[in-house]
């Protein structure tokens, strides 16, 4: 297996050419690894993803998910890749931290046609964060800075206990520019919402991330994705990458100023 690491703080993902086998279940995942860190100090949950507050994080666009484009970083896939134009179209970088109180979520997104106009969050611009704790149920969170009524809230299903709603919800703070959005949630770790993932050190759970893309209007969609299988678009688990809850905590700049670890070329920001 050839392997090239980048230390995120808030992620590390480790690239294979091959697919691994989880440590923790049964199954074969894509071969893409994330790492989520502890989250002490805890960000502040204002809607702005301020620099080194969350480390780094997955960075999606079309360059580096889709086969075939110069970035590609071995490990995505792009649904509908032909409406994307470029990273001012849509990219975007999604975040992940937890601790003994909170699962810490944020994205920070870049989109030149914004759209808001729908009721539920997955038909709306978005971010979609995808666990699985058991290799069968998935936890799915599709989070959008501003529903129909014009708060932010979520689409979330949870196939462990079955809770499935539409909401506006104060655990998401937003704000919204004239060319993208971010967003920051921290969600108690007994929120039904992700009921069964919960956090502990060494724990591993299938995971990925998508940007949910809506242009011209909402008849436009597509959706630049990590960790899933580059030749067929599924969510099957089988695709995934899978996450890792460390104990090792944020640590975002060095005393020089730089990461305090770095390994491989995979683009970030």
């Amino acid at each position: 297996m050839i392997k090239e690491r980048f230390s995120m703080v808030a992620y590390l993902l480790t690239v294979g050419l091959c697919a691994i086998f989880s440590a923790s279940s049964a199954y074969s995942y894509s071969g893409a690894q994330a790492i989520c860190l502890r989250a002490e100090p805890a960000p502040n949950i204002n809607g702005i993803v301020s620099p080194g507050e969350w480390g780094e994080g997955i960075y999606l666009d079309k360059s580096v998910t889709l086969p075939g484009e110069p970035n590609y970083n071995g490990f995505g896939n792009c649904y509908s890749p032909d409406i994307l134009g470029d990273a001012n179209d849509c990219s975007g970088t999604i975040y992940c931290l937890w601790d003994d109180q909170n699962l810490y979520l944020a994205a920070k997104v870049t989109d030149d046609d914004l759209f808001f106009e729908k009721g539920s969050g997955w038909d709306n611009d978005c971010a979609e964060i995808r666990f699985s704790p058991d290799a069968a149920a998935i936890v799915g969170l599709w989070i959008t800075p501003s529903l129909a009524s014009g708060g932010p809230g979520w689409y979330r299903n949870n196939g462990v206990n079955g809770a499935t709603t539409t909401e506006e919800t104060s655990l998401i703070v937003a704000t919204i520019g004239a060319t993208g959005y971010e967003w920051e949630a921290a969600i108690p770790l007994n929120h039904e919402a992700i009921a069964g993932v919960d956090p502990v050190v060494g724990k591993v759970v299938g995971y990925t991330v998508s940007i949910g893309e809506n242009d011209a209007g909402g008849e436009e969609y597509s959706m630049p994705c990590w960790s899933l299988n580059p030749n067929t678009w599924s969510w099957d688990i089988a695709f995934w990458g899978e996450l890792t809850f460390s104990g090792d905590v944020v640590t975002a700049v060095s005393s020089q100023g730089k990461l305090a670890s770095s390994w491989g070329d995979i683009k970030t920001r």
